[in-house]
């Protein structure tokens, strides 16, 4: 799927031969065919260099924390540093429908009805974890966006397959590793379906509790520090902070830096942050929808492509864009 260089960049293939795989997998899934093994329910765990440091959850968790309308699945969490430390958070009491890294849209519309799929707890849209598949560095996962509340009972209204992948671990500009995720929808049945505009909807991660005002910072690609972020555009985020795995007088520090590839809808894409709320953690989503709506017609394929880069210690703005601009080319 990819490959690293002396010059320390990872690519992940992509265009025409991407696409070919996508519809192999999916056509694995109709007519039940298995050309890879398939992967038990509880080891979605992408590792990087033996490591299992990505945790993808293929099930539905299976006691969540505000019962069962919180049964959430397609996420990843824990997502951790090379280092051990968790930079995600899921299901905070804050928020019990946040899930670490997930990439749910707040609403979709077919025939002018419009479907709730981000707070799955209301009981109308519900994204699903259908099955998933090892490939080399990463998983292949599908999943099905379900209306609870369609007409004669629940239907399926999008298919999504997503691409996670790992790169091997890297030493500079910091010891981390990067986090390939490429999300492929199509509409699950011959109707159109509209990915409606909110302000938050789409690509998104809920930081660690342990990041607040008073120990971690958060930057643009504009120069926009956590306060000023809010509704502004971004080809890329860096979150950096301490971490619990030392003394107060010398805290280590990790981070994770949020990448959008410049082929997506509405790139540079808008931002959803929280400025001042929740005494500074940290809450990021890249909207494609923010301001327009995005209209899936049958029969095509549409994709979301980010990047993460999850690493222990520091790195610099300028460091975090020639991250980004490799990664764009």
């Amino acid at each position: 799927m990819g490959d690293i260089g002396d010059s320390g960049r990872w690519t992940l293939d992509s265009g025409r031969g991407f696409l070919v795989m996508v519809r192999w997998f999916c056509s694995l899934v109709v007519v039940g065919v298995t050309a890879v093994p398939a992967v038990c329910a509880d080891e979605g765990v992408v590792a990087v260099d033996e490591v299992g440091l990505v945790n993808y959850q293929a099930v539905p968790i299976a006691d969540p924390v505000g019962g069962d309308q919180f049964k959430g699945s397609n996420f990843i969490h824990p997502l951790k540093t090379p280092s051990g430390f968790t930079i995600t958070d899921s299901q905070p009491e804050d928020h019990l429908h946040h899930f670490g890294v997930w990439w749910p849209w707040k609403h979709i519309e077919v025939d002018e009805r419009q479907i709730l799929c981000w707070e799955l707890q209301q009981g109308d849209g519900l994204i699903e974890a259908k099955d998933h598949k090892r490939i080399r560095h990463g998983l292949v996962t599908s999943s099905l966006y379900i209306d609870r509340k369609a007409d004669g009972g629940p239907v399926s209204r999008l298919a999504e397959t997503t691409v996670i992948t790992t790169s091997p671990l890297l030493t500079r500009p910091a010891r981390g590793y990067y986090l390939d995720i490429m999300i492929n929808e199509r509409t699950a049945r011959d109707e159109t379906v509209t990915v409606t505009p909110y302000r938050y909807s789409g690509f998104s991660i809920r930081c660690t509790s342990f990041w607040r005002n008073h120990n971690s910072s958060l930057l643009t690609s504009e120069g926009k520090s956590q306060v000023g972020s809010n509704f502004t555009e971004a080809r890329w985020v860096l979150i950096q902070g301490a971490t619990d795995q030392g003394d107060s007088a010398g805290s280590p520090q990790a981070g994770v830096l949020l990448m959008s590839h410049p082929s997506n809808q509405s790139h540079p894409e808008l931002l959803r942050t929280w400025e001042n709320a929740h005494d500074g953690i940290h809450f990021v989503n890249f909207n494609t929808v923010q301001k327009d709506p995005w209209i899936f017609e049958p029969g095509n394929n549409y994709q979301r492509r980010y990047r993460l880069f999850v690493f222990d210690g520091e790195i610099t703005p300028a460091e975090a864009d020639g991250m980004w601009q490799r990664y764009s080319d």
